[in-house]
Formats: C-alpha cells, structure tokens, sequence
C-alpha cells in the first residue's frame, strides 16, 4: 500500500510540473519573416520584445503538408535536443546608442516535434564577442576550435554579414552547450540572463511587477531548457519568479510558481540555495491562507526547520533576499 501511495504522488507531481511548464503563452511559429517592433509608449526594451512574440503567427504542432498529425506530450519530449537559433536582426538606430544590430535568439529543446514554446532573447555582436572572448581567456583549450566573425570597418549592416554573423553566433553557441565547463560558465549565464535580469531588477524597483514578470518568466523557461529542474540558476530563476508574480496584485501565476518551487526544493541540498527555503516557506503561508488553501503543512515544516537548529523568526522575505543578492 505504502509503494502504490508513493507512485500516486509521483505521478501527481509529475502532473504538476507539467502543467506548471506548459501553461505558457503559445509562441509556436507560423510561416514568413519575423519582425519586432517595440511596442510604441513602452520603454522596455527586452520585455517589449519578448511581449512582440505574442504578435507572431501561430503554427500547430505536429501539422505538416499532410494534415494535422496527433501528438502526444509523451512524444514531443521523448529525445530533446538544445537548440539555438538566430530567427531574426533589426536595426536599432536609438539616440541613446550607437546604430547596430540586434539579433533575436530563439532556443529550443526539441524532439520528434519543435518545442512548441521556445524563448527568445535578443543580443547584439558586442554581447557575442564578450562572451567569446571571456570564455577563450578562461578555458583556452576548450576555444581552440571555434572561429569567432571578424569585426568589419564598413558593411556591418549589410545581408551578407549579418547572415554569416548569425551563422558563426549558432555555432559558439552550439560548441558551448557541448562542453560541461562552458555550459556551467558564469560567462554563458551573464549572456542568457543578465540583461534581463537588471530589467527586471529596474522594473521591481520602481513597482513595475508586471513588467518584470515577463522578463523573469523567460529567463527561467530558458535556464530551465539548458539545465536541469533543480539546477542552482534555474532555481534561483525561479525564486525571483515566484517573488515578483507574488508581490503583483494583478497575475494568477503566483500559487502555480509557488507549488512548482516547493516541490522542486524537496531534493534540493545547495548550501547557498537553502537559504532562501524558510522565506519561500514563509511567502507560501501568506498566499496559501490568502487563497483559502491549506497552510498548516508549511507552518509545520517550518517548526521543523526550527526545532533542527535553523532560523526561521525574522528572516527577509523572499524578494528583499533576492533583490539583496542581486546587488552583490
């Protein structure tokens, strides 16, 4: 009986997860050229652009010249592969920077069917370079084998060189996930999510939660494609997540992030991810008894907590903690 019990909640956890990284907004490609504009009276950059994707048309997965096919969750995930891909570059011509190209990034893991939810990041050769080149300064050998684009004195917006810059940004970026040490760097992960993440972090400041949460969101869809579920980044991604969604009074996303955050720090023993574990409890008691849910199995785990030595009584919340760290 004890084993029968134990598979049922395994499977209902697996359900949850699930959903909790399904339930996403459908960002499937049609067919044609992408193009992003930032949304007009809207100052964000990244969170404009991310939010552009909403705007592109939509494909089915599994549809092919043949008819719609049936696919399964099952297959779709059976086999997947990371992939990156540069689907498009603009011109940006602000007066606030200097003219150049920003080329979207759209990365995949996908299987017997493109994942249906990519994310996307957008990145200029500048940012490419620096992540070049820091990665060659702190792993030589592991470098030797990939040629970087060549900086041009004339022609940078040019088709052909943006074509071939996009080609060779595919290729550091495949050659980087292929090698444990440069998939770990803190390089590549300052390159997927820093500039994201000091939107955000500009965003909260001001009280901005909903532009933040889709800034955040993203990050962490995209971190968790690269690692794995309880991975240090990913869950650190998923906390500031759960923070800012909590701390909207507008989103429904709160309790889903919550529920996938304590479930995912059950087998967690990372030092330095433990500390966030009494505020994420404590933040889940709050919403748990503000949506009428059951709170006295958090209340218990943290007089648990308690009774084992760990300071529970005045810690920071969770998203003074994260906004802390984040200034480090």
């Amino acid at each position: 009986m004890e084993i029968c019990n134990t598979s049922k909640q395994e499977t209902a956890n697996e359900e949850l997860e699930k959903l909790a990284l399904d339930d996403e907004p459908d960002t499937r490609l049609g067919q044609g050229t992408l193009s992003f504009n930032e949304v007009p009276e809207v100052h964000s950059q990244a969170g404009a652009h991310i939010r552009s994707w909403a705007k592109v048309q939509r494909g089915t997965v599994g549809e092919d010249s043949a008819g719609p096919v049936d696919v399964t969750n099952g297959e779709i995930m059976r086999r997947p592969v990371l992939k990156f891909e540069v689907v498009s570059a603009r011109t940006v011509d602000h007066n606030s920077e200097k003219k150049h190209v920003a080329y979207t990034i759209m990365v995949r893991k996908d299987a017997i069917q493109p994942d249906p939810n990519p994310a996307v990041i957008e990145r200029r050769y500048s940012d490419f370079l620096e992540l070049y080149e820091s990665l060659r300064r702190e792993f030589p050998s592991l470098m030797t084998s990939v040629t970087f684009p060549k900086k041009v004195l004339l022609g940078n917006f040019a088709p052909g060189v943006i074509s071939e810059r996009s080609a060779g940004f595919e290729a550091l970026l495949e050659h980087i996930i292929t090698e444990d040490r440069l998939r770990e760097s803190s390089c590549l992960l300052s390159f997927l999510q820093g500039r994201e993440q000091r939107e955000a972090r500009q965003w909260m400041e001001a009280q901005r939660y909903d532009q933040a949460i889709p800034l955040l969101e993203n990050s962490f869809r995209l971190l968790n494609k690269l690692h794995t579920d309880r991975h240090p980044s990913v869950m650190l991604a998923l906390c500031r997540l759960v923070a800012c969604c909590s701390t909207d009074p507008v989103t429904t996303s709160a309790e889903r992030f919550a529920d996938l955050a304590l479930r995912r720090y059950e087998a967690v023993s990372d030092a330095d991810l433990l500390q966030f574990y009494v505020p994420l409890l404590q933040l889940c008691v709050r919403l748990w008894w503000s949506l009428g849910r059951d709170k006295r199995p958090l209340e218990a785990r943290l007089e648990d907590l308690k009774r084992r030595g760990i300071k529970v009584d005045g810690c920071r919340t969770l998203f003074d903690a994260l906004m802390a760290l984040d200034k480090n």
